[in-house]
């Protein structure tokens, strides 16, 4: 048993050699894959096998075949062991501890763990079935173990991007509480297109291809795209702007321009989506908004009530003088008034009313609560205009007719 752990070690290490670019060996060679198959061929356990089990089935010795099995089953045992008791195990620690960062990270990088441990023991199998075979080129064998590893690890930082997304997501939010995880979906799109392309360009550059031809492909390409793509463009600058600015969060009602007047119900990381009071949805580029003034109704501390009473031309002056101060008290006496700053005045001989100004504030922003107060206080003050004896003006005329206009208008009627 010490010795067939040994020996997969060993085989383990030397195909791993075969991921490794040699700066010695000649083009066209592949010589880590050619030194790792001479060792195997010089090694005394070989010669042992071939005398036992070298009978050839399509050019591959039976010890090969059993060889590459026992391998495949003992990655899928070590892949058992790992799920039942190594990540159960870990698991029931992290859920002791009072972080949360821990729990994320594990829970990122067991899958692409247990893929690892799978590639690894295929790709080992198939090195030792086919390393004697001179019509089959060395060479794939490494790229594609390269190939492979560097995507399980591109998918287990593109799962550790949830970690770091949560994290910038606090420290952009700061204490302000009412905006943590507003920007998470934005930040988690950014981060995970920023790591497929540099781990592509890095699994890639690895395996040979030479990255300063592709990134000048796609420079070129890139400048006629970005010709037909200033809008796009845009919107990535509007998108940077509210990540910096946060001019608005999901769940603010904001109004842009003349046209857009609703609910923000999700930021996304070209567009932003905003629920209008219609009910329809309205997705509104980022370049849109990076350039039009946001009125963001939400972050009012208090409401504003802006409004003007007309009283008829036969209101007394002291029955005027009685009626502001009984609304005065009517404003002063209601809870839902902010006290800081209100207006009743007395404004103005209008056309055909004598014009009271009211000015104040409601505590609540939220639409329904303010429409109650102030139909509270309107209905309070129709009372008062009612108790008093007085009437509210409406739009009328008196037309005054004299000397001889006025007898030939009693002799029609």
């Amino acid at each position: 048993m010490t010795r067939l752990i040994l020996l997969l070690s060993s085989l383990l290490w030397l195909t791993a050699a075969q991921a490794a670019p040699s700066t010695n060996a000649p083009a066209g060679t592949n010589a880590p894959a050619g030194k790792a198959a001479d060792q195997i061929t010089q090694s005394q356990w070989y010669e042992v096998a071939e005398q036992y089990l070298g009978q050839k089935v399509m050019g591959i010795s039976l010890w090969q075949y059993a060889l590459s099995l026992l391998i495949i089953f003992l990655g899928f045992v070590i892949k058992r062991i790992l799920v039942h008791y190594v990540e159960k195990s870990l698991a029931k620690f992290f859920e002791t501890t009072k972080a949360t960062w821990d729990d994320l990270i594990f829970e990122a990088v067991a899958k692409p763990l247990n893929a690892f441990i799978t590639i690894g023991s295929i790709h080992l199998a198939v090195f030792l079935l086919v390393f004697r075979l001179d019509s089959f080129p060395e060479d794939l064998i490494g790229k594609s173990y390269t190939v492979a590893l560097g995507l399980v690890i591109i998918w287990g930082v593109y799962r550790m991007v949830d970690v770091l997304a949560h994290y910038l997501d606090e420290v952009a939010a700061g204490k302000d509480e009412t905006i943590r995880g507003q920007f998470l979906p934005l930040i988690k799109q950014a981060l995970r297109v920023f790591v497929i392309i540099i781990g592509s360009l890095t699994v890639l550059a690895t395996v040979g291809v030479n990255i300063a031809g592709v990134l000048g492909g796609l420079a070129v390409g890139g400048l006629a795209i970005s010709m037909a793509a200033k809008d796009t463009f845009a919107n990535f600058i509007g998108t940077f702007n509210m990540l910096t600015d946060r001019p608005f969060k999901v769940g603010d009602w904001i109004s842009v321009g003349d046209n857009i007047d609703g609910d923000v119900e999700a930021i996304g990381f070209r567009s932003t989506r905003i629920r209008t009071f219609g009910k329809t949805e309205l997705t509104v580029p980022n370049g849109l908004l990076a350039t039009e003034v946001i009125n963001n109704w939400s972050r009012m501390p208090k409401r504003r009530v802006k409004m003007t009473i007309g009283i008829t031309y036969d209101t007394k002056p002291d029955q005027m003088r009685k009626l502001l101060k009984r609304i005065e008290k009517i404003l002063d006496e209601d809870e839902g008034v902010d006290q800081g700053y209100k207006l009743v005045q007395f404004t103005g001989f209008g056309a055909s009313s004598l014009d009271i100004f009211l000015y104040y504030f409601t505590k609540t922003t939220v639409w329904k609560e303010y429409l109650d107060i102030r139909e509270r206080i309107n209905l309070k003050i129709m009372e008062t205009v009612e108790d008093m004896g007085l009437d509210f003006a409406f739009p009328t005329q008196t037309i005054h007719v004299k000397g001889d206009g006025l007898e030939t208008l009693q002799r029609s009627a």
